[in-house]
């Protein structure tokens, strides 16, 4: 049948229930740095003049807001540019702030934990009432904003706050900006948690990032399967879902790593932090 079973069919007399979902929510990034940067926000707009010509920036004090009025953000009473922001959270401070947690599920980067560390200053890009458009365009306008900064400010890691994920800025301007297209390397993180109070040699594994663009993550438990293919597959599944959308219902069988597996899905809430829906995969 493919990669999803789509076929399984409801009691005629069943009740449809509303499944369980996740909502959009706020892009952030945080670049870290050694030394304190300085925000130059033409050298911003000149990297994006070329895919939006009429991005502008109006004079602000503390927040820098990055206007883009060939994207309308529709709303209830009309509509407005979408618009991101740049800001210095901790200006004049020397402390860079990154969770306990983000210096463990990095294992695209050997060195993210010791780059992180060796930070003092960050700077802070968030998206501004964009939550409402397209999911994709909503991402492509976020990585290439992100991009454009991380190009003009040369921050020594990327940190991307929802996810766990420190990411090596030349990775990531590489991953969006390369021909063969990592388009969800900056949004998503496939993680790995050994159960203590599990079956021996117990694992959960799971995808986060995609609950931010309002779809639904993936989260697998399991032991005696090769943690490398299972992550493998977590990513293809990610894929898939950023590119149909949030169409996976619960009963509907996904192919695990052979072609004879049959893994059933389940939509749940997230075992491990943060709190969002996943697709639980059952191995068995």
């Amino acid at each position: 049948m493919g990669f999803f079973d789509f076929g399984k069919k409801k009691k005629a007399d069943a009740v449809p229930e509303e499944p369980l979902r996740n909502y959009p929510q706020l892009l952030t990034a945080k670049l870290l740095f050694a030394a304190k940067p300085t925000i130059d926000k033409n050298n911003i707009i000149e990297s994006l003049a070329g895919a939006y010509p009429s991005v502008h920036s109006p004079d602000t004090e503390s927040v820098a807001i990055f206007s883009f009025p060939s994207i309308e953000v529709e709303f209830k009473d009309g509509s407005i540019p979408a618009q991101w922001t740049i800001m210095q959270p901790n200006a004049g401070n020397e402390n860079a702030e990154v969770a306990p947690e983000a210096l463990q599920q990095n294992w695209h980067w050997a060195e993210a934990a010791e780059n992180a560390e060796a930070c003092n200053y960050e700077v802070l890009v968030s998206d501004f009432m964009s939550r409402t458009l397209d999911y994709k365009i909503r991402l492509q306008l976020f990585m290439d904003f992100l991009v454009a900064t991380t190009h003009s400010l040369h921050p020594q890691v990327v940190y991307l706050v929802a996810i766990q994920k420190l990411i090596a800025p030349e990775d990531l301007i590489d991953a969006w900006t390369n021909p063969d297209q990592r388009t969800l390397h900056g949004l998503v993180n496939v993680r790995l948690f050994n159960i203590s109070n599990g079956t021996d040699g117990e694992i959960l594994m799971d995808t986060v990032g995609l609950h931010q663009l309002g779809l639904p993550d993936f989260q697998i438990r399991f032991a005696g399967l090769d943690e490398s293919a299972v992550g493998q597959a977590l990513w293809n599944y990610a894929y898939y879902v950023y590119e149909h959308g949030d169409i996976i219902a619960d009963g509907n069988t996904i192919q695990g790593l052979t072609p004879q597996a049959k893994w059933q899905c389940e939509r749940q809430i997230a075992a491990v932090a943060p709190e969002r829906v996943v697709i639980h995969l059952h191995t068995s």
